[in-house]
């Protein structure tokens, strides 16, 4: 067994060896997760006891329409942009997350930002927490290049093996868990984070890239942009201690059912109120919801039933559900 890291970026945590890697794939060795296909072909031929409820609803997020934030270069803002791709405005610097902007094979998109790709202005850095097709995807990548003078894109260890033949002379920064990007002291700080995940595109390329979530620091403020991931007490536990004051948690809350298949690396909305609470946040953001059919639960379900979450925990003040392309300022 090995442990990887980039030798050119600090840890925050001490005793954290790297992440361990054998065969080509990065491990996870607490609590060993594989995509059984066995799995996948239970639920493609079992019946969905949701199907009636999901037939039946044809909710989509709302979304604002007009988009003054593009000119913004003052303001620290988060602007959802659907999924898990938004747009994070802080202290100068303008970020954009797991930008997929775009229906998928297969997987038609139900919501969209009203602009075209292209329009995004800006942009300094792009943040990819994972490879995941509805993550990651190479058209959406490429209209954002193009079109912006882009610092650096930050990633996990291993995806110069998906991007890199996408991106041109763009630079790419990879980072392992608990390691901090090279930034100015004068810039925002950022750190790539453990979650509860995997990474796949193709049939061989299980675990070739790592997972993760994003802590974004500058001055007084921190968010916490969290991938995709189910719910792992620890990892949301030890960024709590080594992030004690995060004011915005943006947390997956959809994509759970079936449990036997999801649960492994998704949170349903229980869950993410719960790694909320572990977090200690100020303020929760829900994403990975209302833009694509993944799972077996109706679309509006997710939001629904966090809102219902967030109210029997006594929080339901600091739930933050802005529409696509509306500012939330920080």
């Amino acid at each position: 067994m090995e442990y990887r890291s980039n030798p050119d970026l600090p840890f925050i945590k001490s005793d954290w060896p790297g992440n361990p890697y054998k065969d080509g794939a990065f491990q996870y060795l607490s609590d060993p997760f594989y995509p059984d296909w066995k799995m996948v072909l239970r639920m493609m031929i079992s019946p969905n006891p949701k199907a009636k409820a999901k037939r039946a609803d044809h909710w989509t997020p709302p979304v604002h329409s007009t988009s003054h934030w593009f000119e913004d270069r003052e303001n620290d803002f988060i602007v959802w942009l659907g999924h898990a791709c938004f747009v994070i405005q802080l202290g100068g610097r303008r970020y954009i997350t797991d930008p997929v902007l775009q229906g998928m094979p297969l997987v038609p998109r139900l919501v969209s930002p009203p602009f075209r790709t292209s329009a995004i202005p800006h942009l300094d850095y792009i943040l990819i927490s994972h490879d995941h097709r509805d993550h990651c995807d190479q058209t959406t990548l490429k209209d954002l290049l193009t079109n912006n003078s882009i610092l650096k894109i930050l990633a996990p260890l291993g995806m110069e093996q998906t991007i890199q033949d996408w991106i041109g002379d763009t630079t790419l920064e990879t980072a392992g868990w608990f390691q901090q990007y090279q930034q100015a002291s004068t810039e925002p700080q950022l750190t790539f984070m453990p979650t509860r995940h995997w990474s796949r595109r193709w049939l061989h390329d299980f675990n070739r890239v790592l997972w993760g979530a994003f802590v974004l620091q500058y001055a007084d403020k921190t968010i916490y942009f969290g991938g995709d991931s189910a719910l792992h007490r620890g990892h949301y536990q030890t960024t709590a201690e080594l992030f004690p004051q995060i004011d915005y948690a943006l947390l997956p809350i959809g994509a759970y059912d079936p449990s036997y298949l999801m649960q492994g690396a998704h949170m349903n909305p229980e869950e993410a109120t719960e790694a909320f609470g572990i977090l200690g946040a100020k303020h929760f953001v829900p994403m990975h919801y209302g833009t694509y059919d993944l799972s077996n639960e109706p679309i509006s379900e997710p939001l629904q039933r966090v809102q219902a979450a967030m109210k029997k925990a006594d929080q339901y003040e600091q739930l933050l559900v802005p529409k696509v392309n509306e500012v939330v300022y920080l």
